[in-house]
């Protein structure tokens, strides 16, 4: 059949926003719900978390790629444990036979074993994925936009569809020769909204709509960016971040503070924006080396970001800085979980 695109369907739990499981948006799995205890990581899979969106399918052991495929799979030097650029089409069922895409990921790496990085200080941050890529690169679908139908091999014939497990390779004649084309035609042509998350540098960058916040005459003043503070605040507040982000900014127009480095920073971590949060966090310590909260959420961001060394370095110097007995306590324990998880890994 020649070189074939990389390209892989998957079916997924269906869910409206896959940002993990509310009253709203319970996850159905082939038209059945299921309980929060029973589903798996892709109830996260249009979650953006530090850039990058990461993207589990049910899969018992490794994702192993047919023999025929694997060489169109292959890189330069041959297959190995991931492979770049595939298109990754998210299908969920919405009962036994028919499913809809979702979304997909463009330009994702494929991990042949299934990846789980923990996170120490918060277990809600921990990763399970077969799949990774940057979050531009990742489109949901509004649930009024999923209308392209794939069906079940059992109903469509074989070749036709998906078979028993959740991964569908596409590999035969029909399926190379008429529906992958119509697929990545469907893909390449929309043009409507998404449906998922994805921090860019304007929202990051932003002042709060209406023109100049802070009149030159008063730049020097303390009053005027206390009040865009304390607006930024009242946004924090109801989870606005984006929101909260544009008054933080406007208050740093007229100083940046250490205080107004961290506000920053606590929104960005709230929008798992861990890698940008731990610039600020670094610049703010840099005037107030010695302030407690910001260190400890340096340790929480260096933690969601795969940075263990620094997140270390950070809870030893808690460790100094709290007064606290059961505070100290907590983080020697975190101390010594991760020291116990990163001398089994080695």
């Amino acid at each position: 059949m020649g070189k074939r695109m990389k390209i892989i369907f998957c079916n997924i739990v269906s869910m409206k926003k896959y940002q993990g499981i509310t009253d709203d948006d319970i996850p159905k799995y082939c038209g059945e719900y299921i309980s929060e205890e029973a589903s798996g990581a892709d109830i996260f899979n249009f979650s953006e978390y530090n850039g990058k969106c990461y993207g589990y399918v049910r899969n018992e052991g490794d994702l192993i790629l047919p023999d025929h495929l694997a060489k169109n799979f292959a890189g330069e030097h041959g297959q190995q444990d991931t492979t770049p650029d595939v298109l990754v089409v998210w299908c969920a069922f919405k009962d036994k036979n028919t499913a809809r895409i979702v979304g997909w990921y463009k330009n994702a790496v494929l991990y042949r074993h299934e990846q789980y990085r923990p996170s120490f200080t918060n277990p809600e941050y921990e990763l399970d994925y077969f799949f990774e890529a940057d979050a531009k690169d990742c489109l949901l679908l509004p649930v009024n936009q999923r209308t392209y139908k794939l069906e079940r091999a059992s109903k469509a014939g074989k070749g036709r569809g998906f078979g028993r497990t959740d991964i569908w390779f596409a590999d035969s004649p029909y399926a190379v020769n008429e529906l992958i084309p119509e697929v990545i035609q469907y893909i390449e042509s929309y043009t409507g909204p998404r449906d998922n998350f994805v921090l860019t540098e304007d929202m990051i960058n932003a002042l709060p709509e209406g023109g100049d916040i802070v009149p030159a005459a008063e730049a020097d003043s303390t009053y005027p960016q206390e009040c865009l503070i304390q607006k930024g605040l009242a946004y924090f507040e109801k989870e606005d971040y984006t929101g909260a982000i544009t008054w933080f900014n406007a208050a740093g127009k007229v100083r940046e503070t250490p205080e107004v480095l961290y506000y920053k920073a606590f929104c960005l971590y709230n929008l798992a924006a861990f890698d940008k949060a731990r610039v600020l966090l670094e610049r703010s310590l840099e005037v107030r080396p010695g302030s407690l909260p910001v260190m400890e959420l340096l340790a929480f961001c260096s933690d969601m970001a795969g940075d263990w060394d620094t997140t270390l370095d950070c809870l030893a110097k808690m460790i100094d800085l709290t007064q606290d007995e059961a505070a100290k306590e907590t983080v020697l324990n975190t101390i010594a979980q991760m020291h116990a998880y990163l001398s089994e890994e080695e």
